[in-house]
């Protein structure tokens, strides 16, 4: 008889191991610090959330003194803390075992290489292609990030004990060991306020943005370099890093000439020590010996001239075997020449190319004599490294609102001096981009040219297109600039290079997201074309949120989802808020996903292959959804008078001032400016998010797609639109996912919080209409019964973490209540229930 088949491995065994794991030690850490009471308080909530009995739930915790919510609210949020770190230790031990069995994993490099090859693209086209690839990541403080970098620490000491769990011959002694560090980590996180007590400094945003690059960026940045170069020889260097950490000064009082100085010289000196110590440790290792290898005449030239410039190390261990072992000689003076940059003392290194001139002198000689092993090694990972990062880790780009060219002219004066400055110390590459928030047409562009001119500069300018109508109306404005002469001038500087940014995150608060999506499509479209007929080599840059509602989403579908044309392969994302520490906080995850952004990159330079354009059917149909969708959005949310009242008493966005995470305020700075104008697209989306509506990121949607659902022919075209058109993809995946996370049973609850005046027109139905509305539309397009029913993986998650969330969104209607009520006892639990949300959706805004 033939014999069965073995029973397929539970990829998902050993995740569900580790949050089991995590949870018991949480359990017994609660025993230790907090008693019996607490204890058996969190049991009671948890198996009744469990039981699928929110009423029951409200219930039991609305009988708790409120400092006891505090505590059970800490108690679910550091469960999702550690849930999500054994989600994302699982997904690299998922990486791992993809090696280790030699699969090709999504969204990887060999998956995209391995697309492009079978599609038939030759060696030389994608030595082509990759002088078009250019892919720039900006880190940005928005504030969205509610994890404090002592947080951060900890969780990446869990991730290591996690993967020393995952040894297959550890012994029980080893694995006791493990688990009591465990809980030591466990039990410092609960000791730790999550929540800050004041508010960050913009140079404390600045330090939490370093670290990133400190703890893994620093690492897997050059490691993906170095294999995407091993597929494509010679590329040029396709991934760099930017930085709007103390230059982004729109509607920031608190950012200005002194904090973009303060950012330009943290980054330098952090990696100035970072060169210094690893050279240090060549050094040590590379004690290859002129007994028995020649060496090349240049580089005993160099040492030469070092010890020229650095009189005063004539003795110490930077001298041994200086005659016999020359390499050794020339890192150890390079260590020196190196500190006394970061120390701006004399004998260093003027300029990174000098840094880079000897790496280059010590590889050359290396190469000449039988060492090419040893240059292929740590030393070219350090050559990638300079070269990513130079000596200024990430470009600093500056941002003002257009209204500051005139109204703070002094101060964007300054801060051109201080960009001046920047330049003269650091090059160019450290901070040549100027970006122009509200920008309505080409004025404000050539006035901040001419600005810029009377620094002395020749920076990039680059106008952002944040709401429905500017977006309509990019594709002139730039036809505008292109054609102006002093702005032609600045072109021909930079080499016809030109720069656009497009908004999420206005757009989409202003018109909704289909709406947004569109026309950020469009605008698109249109600066390519504008782009080809004046010759320009233009860069897009998308200002993405985390979040649906602000323009978030996977960022591999988001890249391939732009439309064809001039740009394609150039792009800049942002990175912002609390998808920086998702991403970057563990090193392997950091690798998967810069890998994920690259590898969507360099397929987007291949349309044909990746079957990115827009069938003219489906042009249309987008066009009608999106005229339709926007009016219901605009009719709900700008039209009607009584909307506001609703939105600040359904939502907790007045009170989101009291989660001290964001250096900036959460509206732009005009006294007459109407309420919801001057709000931050990141506390709308913020709110939404907390009390699980997620409204901007599908109300409006159902109203716009219904209608086209409305015949056999408009569903089956839809249904092809899926299949085929990955722009329209990833609009309905993203709506499918965000979805699948709201919860209007949950939200229903915060109706408790409205007044009869604040919603005389029955608001809440009218969302519960569109949210229906809108689920049954994506529900028809991907052909299932239920959301997410093609992803069990992940529906499964959100229905697993629901139970634990869902007590903290009862303790926050509570809390909500109390602190409305005048009670000062309930204003820090209740940050804490934001903060909370925040880690069980991992999102905010």
């Amino acid at each position: 008889m033939p014999v069965a088949p073995p029973p397929a491995p539970d990829s998902q065994g050993p995740l569900r191991r580790d949050v089991r794991l995590l949870g018991e030690l949480l359990g017994h850490v609660i025993l230790e610090q907090e008693g019996q009471a607490l204890y058996d308080a969190e049991e009671r909530v948890r198996q009744t959330s469990r039981a699928g009995d929110f009423d029951a739930v409200k219930d039991l915790v609305a009988d708790l003194p409120i400092d006891e919510q505090g505590r059970l609210v800490r108690a679910f949020s550091l469960y999702f803390q550690l849930a999500n770190l054994a989600e994302q230790h699982h997904r690299i031990r998922r990486r791992r075992q993809y090696a280790v069995e030699r699969r090709v994993a999504a969204e990887s490099l060999d998956a995209a290489f391995q697309q492009l090859q079978a599609a038939g693209v030759t060696s030389g086209q994608l030595r082509d292609a990759s002088r078009r690839v250019s892919l720039e990541l900006v880190l940005t403080a928005h504030p969205t990030e509610a994890t404090r970098r002592t947080v951060l620490t900890a969780q990446l000491q869990i991730s290591a004990l996690l993967h020393r769990l995952d040894d297959p011959q550890l012994s029980d002694p080893g694995r006791r060991d493990i688990e009591d560090a465990l809980a030591e980590q466990i039990t410092t996180l609960w000791q730790t306020d999550e929540t800050r007590a004041k508010r960050p400094r913009v140079v404390d945003e600045i330090r939490h943005g370093l670290w990133f690059f400190e703890q893994s960026l620093f690492d897997v940045a050059p490691a993906l370099v170095g294999d995407y170069r091993r597929r494509i020889p010679g590329a040029p260097l396709p991934l760099r890093f930017g930085s709007w950490i103390g230059g982004d000064q729109d509607g920031n009082p608190n950012a200005g000439p002194a904090t973009l100085r303060a950012a330009a010289h943290r980054a330098r000196e952090l990696v100035l020590r970072r060169y210094a110590d690893e050279v240090r440790e060549l050094a040590r290792t590379m004690g290859v010996s002129r007994t028995l290898v020649e060496v090349n005449e240049a580089l005993l030239t160099s040492i030469a001239a070092d010890e020229q410039r650095l009189p005063g190390l004539g003795t110490g261990e930077s001298t041994a075997s200086a005659d016999d072992e020359p390499y050794r000689r020339k890192l150890w003076l390079m260590h020196h020449r190196l500190l006394a940059t970061a120390e701006n003392q004399p004998g260093g290194y003027g300029h990174v190319h000098e840094f880079v001139a000897d790496l280059e002198v010590i590889d050359a000689s290396l190469r000449a004599h039988r060492g090419e092993r040893i240059a292929n090694g740590r030393l070219a990972a350090l050559r990638r490294r300079v070269e990513l990062f130079g000596f200024h880790v990430a470009k600093l780009d500056v941002r003002v609102h257009c209204r500051d060219l005139t109204a703070q002219a002094d101060r964007v004066k300054e801060t051109l001096q201080v960009v001046a400055d920047l330049q003269r110390q650091h090059g160019p590459a450290a901070c040549d981009t100027l970006i122009l928030s509200g920008t309505t047409g080409a004025e404000p562009v050539l006035q901040a040219v001419e600005l810029a001119r009377g620094a002395g500069l020749t920076m990039s300018i680059v106008p952002l297109f944040e709401s429905i109508d500017d977006l309509q109306r990019a594709g002139s404005i730039v036809e505008a600039l292109a054609t102006s002469p002093e702005y032609g001038a600045v072109l021909e500087a930079r080499r016809r290079r030109m720069e656009v940014m497009v908004g999420y995150s206005d757009s989409a608060k202003d018109g909704g997201y289909l709406a947004a999506q569109w026309e950020i499509y469009r605008a698109q479209e249109d600066l390519s074309a504008v782009a080809a007929r004046h010759r320009l080599e233009l860069t897009i840059f998308h200002g993405r949120g985390g979040s649906t509602g602000r323009g978030g989403g996977p960022t591999h579908a988001a890249i391939l989802a732009q439309p064809g044309g001039h740009a394609r392969g150039r792009l800049k994302l942002t990175e912002q808020g609390e998808t920086i520490s998702f991403k970057y906080g563990l090193p392997g995850l950091a690798y998967r996903n810069l890998e994920a952004a690259l590898s969507a990159t360099l397929l987007s330079v291949f349309p044909n292959v990746t079957g990115s354009s827009a069938p003219a059917y489906g042009r249309e149909l987008m066009a009608q959804a999106a005229r339709a969708s926007e009016q219901a959005f605009r009719a709900f949310v700008w039209q009607n008078p009584a909307f506001v009242p609703f939105f600040r008493s359904f939502t907790p966005v007045d009170e989101l001032a009291l989660l001290e995470i964001g250096s900036r305020p959460a509206r732009r700075p005009s006294a007459d400016a109407e309420y919801l104008q001057s709000l931050r697209a990141i506390p709308w989306v913020f709110s939404w998010t907390q009390n699980r509506s997620l409204l901007p990121a599908w109300f409006g949607c159902g109203s716009g797609l219904a209608p086209l659902l409305e015949t056999p022919q408009g569903l089956e075209q839809l249904r092809r639109l899926y299949r085929d058109w990955p722009f329209f993809r990833s609009i309905v995946e993203n709506l499918e996912m965000t979805l699948a996370k709201s919860s209007l049973e949950i939200a229903k609850a915060y109706l408790d919080l409205v007044p009869e005046s604040a919603d005389p027109d029955g608001h809440f139905a009218r969302i519960a209409d569109e949210h229906a509305r809108t689920t049954d539309v994506v529900l028809r397009i991907v052909e299932a019964d239920r959301l997410l029913d093609r992803h069990p993986v992940v529906q499964r998650t959100i229905r697993l973490r629901n139970p634990y969330v869902n007590p903290i969104n009862a303790m926050q209607v509570a809390l909500l209540r109390a602190h409305r009520g005048g009670d000062p006892d309930a204003a820090r639990p209740l940050v804490r229930t934001i903060a909370g949300i925040t880690a069980g959706l991992r999102n905010s805004g």
